[in-house]
């Protein structure tokens, strides 16, 4: 589950800033379809990690602080994404969310490669 979790984020992030771009460029038809293509990666994103929160609280997690506080954040990356593709489409370029998703970012990939344990 973890490799999925992963690799559905991965090509989230990757998609996002293709179609932000793309937005950007004002190419709208392939922006469109690969704005839903990312919807779908967060539906995935937010499976798998829900699943792995489970996974660990079966495991018997001590301390579910860190699953909680990665869980939050990796909602609010998810909803800062469709919240700056909904800006750039409407020409509601912002850097105060810039900055907002960067931190955001930097915290998920903390608790997710530092404060998490890899293996089950």
């Amino acid at each position: 589950m973890l490799h999925f979790h992963v690799f559905s984020w991965a090509a989230a992030l990757v998609l996002f800033f293709l179609t932000y771009t793309l937005y950007k460029r004002k190419n709208k038809k392939i922006s469109r379809i690969l704005h839903m293509i990312v919807r779908l990666l967060y539906i995935t994103t937010i499976f798998s990690g829900g699943m792995l929160i489970y996974q660990w609280i079966q495991g018997g997690a001590v301390n579910m602080g860190p699953l909680i506080i990665k869980g939050v954040l990796g909602l609010a990356v998810i909803g800062l994404f469709e919240v700056m593709l909904l800006g750039v489409k409407q020409n509601e370029d912002k850097k105060s969310r810039w900055i907002t998703l960067i931190l955001a970012l930097a915290l998920v990939f903390y608790y997710g490669y530092s404060v998490l344990p890899m293996h089950f």
